[in-house]
């Protein structure tokens, strides 16, 4: 994965000071972690937007003036109610050595066979999985084959995923992330020749109507 740098500066706290970070484009933060003492930072608001996209949630490293490098994972992220920019977030810093819980996106790749019936459509159940693994490892995303799809009873599990060197899935192995279901308009059509068939019992009150006709000529 490639390495993402996120430069950052300690930051007075307070309701005034971060009113003023804002209004200068910076978002106020915090990094905290098992062996790093909580430090209040803020960093450039564009810069921290490609940060989290590119990282997917995973590894970020924050440069401070005069420190060491810091290996963090974006934990609370708070937006703005409409404009939906960061306008606060948590870091939490990791060691290099020690193992890490989060979760990871599933991105689907490949062509479900079932998917060539344009009435079948393709119904995602999860959009991550947690998985365990050293930092260094956290892969961008997990990579879900759909051509294991060929029918409307098939699905793809968590055990189907392709998952790298040195990562360990927690979520269940049978949980379910993308299933096959029909389209509406396939369920509505199959409901509406249902509805005009006959029922068998009105099919033989016709025959036997038919053949007491017949018996009275």
């Amino acid at each position: 994965m490639e390495k993402l740098v996120l430069k950052a500066e300690p930051r007075k706290t307070g309701r005034h000071a971060n009113r003023e970070l804002r209004e200068g484009s910076r978002v106020p933060a915090v990094v905290y972690g098992k062996n790093t003492e909580p430090q209040a930072i803020s960093t450039d608001r564009k810069a921290l937007g490609i940060a989290l996209h590119q990282s997917g949630g995973g590894l970020i490293e924050v440069e401070l003036p005069g420190q060491p490098t810091l290996h963090v994972l974006a934990r609370e992220i708070q937006r703005h109610p409409t404009k939906h920019y960061v306008q606060h977030i948590d870091f939490y810093a990791v060691a290099m050595n020690q193992l890490v819980r989060l979760q990871v996106s599933v991105v689907p790749t490949g062509t479900a066979p079932v998917l060539e019936d344009s009435d079948m459509v393709l119904v995602r159940q999860s959009d991550s999985v947690e998985i365990e693994c050293y930092p260094g490892d956290i892969p961008e995303h997990l990579a879900a084959d759909l051509s294991i799809l060929a029918t409307i009873d098939d699905s793809l599990s968590v055990k189907d995923l392709q998952v790298p060197a040195g990562v360990k899935i927690l979520t269940p192995a049978e949980h379910v992330l993308f299933s096959v279901t029909a389209s509406r308009a396939a369920l509505e059509e199959e409901e509406t020749e249902e509805a005009e068939e006959p029922a068998a019992d009105e099919v033989e009150v016709i025959r036997k109507g038919k053949e007491e006709e017949e018996e009275e000529e």
